[in-house]
């Protein structure tokens, strides 16, 4: 049998869930879950536990679309895995309802602005990049490799220290460690 759970959330101590409870009450829920977060916490233990208990037929109910995720991205990629997983969801404020065909097309929308922020960002960081590479600036990793490092691993790996020990030895990342041996086993051969 499908269910229609209800998800109420706030974010501050001072708030109450009175107000989306009714509505959720009122709307018919078979349950209701509810977090009251505080601060940036990501942790939503009743969220977590709606998600777990979700089977495809099932309704999620919300009064605020907002309150469902922390971030307008992460309610898009909860409603889109509703989507995927045969979950209804609908939204009273605005009125979505994805079991019809205008509620589809308003997620459609959202997740379309999803994508064109993401691809935006991207281009920015792809220009940003193109214009420090321009001006001469290195982006990422050194190049090459510090011959005091190298030196460095060349005698820790000489007493016989693995590369664990070399690197808390020498305070030089284990990346780097690896990547030292390499070159000195290559120059070796």
């Amino acid at each position: 049998m499908h269910q229609t759970f209800g998800y109420a959330r706030v974010s501050t101590v001072d708030q109450n869930l009175d107000t989306q409870l009714d509505i959720l009450t009122k709307a018919g829920c078979d349950r209701i879950f509810q977090d009251k977060i505080t601060g940036m916490s990501v942790q939503r233990p009743a969220l977590d536990e709606l998600l777990g208990l979700l089977r495809a037929g099932d309704t999620v109910l919300v009064a605020r679309f907002f309150r469902l995720g922390r971030s307008r991205d992460h309610v898009i990629h909860l409603v889109n895995s509703f989507h995927q997983r045969g979950i209804h969801f609908k939204a009273l404020d605005l009125g979505i309802d994805t079991t019809t065909p205008a509620g589809k097309f308003m997620l459609s929308i959202f997740a379309s602005l999803a994508e064109y922020d993401r691809e935006s960002i991207l281009e920015k960081t792809k220009a940003g990049q193109q214009l420090a590479a321009a001006q001469g600036k290195h982006i990422g990793r050194p190049k090459g490799l510090d011959a005091e490092n190298v030196g460095k691993v060349r005698k820790a790996l000489g007493k016989g220290l693995s590369v664990a020990e070399t690197a808390e030895l020498t305070g030089i990342s284990l990346s780097s460690v690896k990547r030292y041996r390499k070159h000195l086993q290559a120059a070796l051969n």
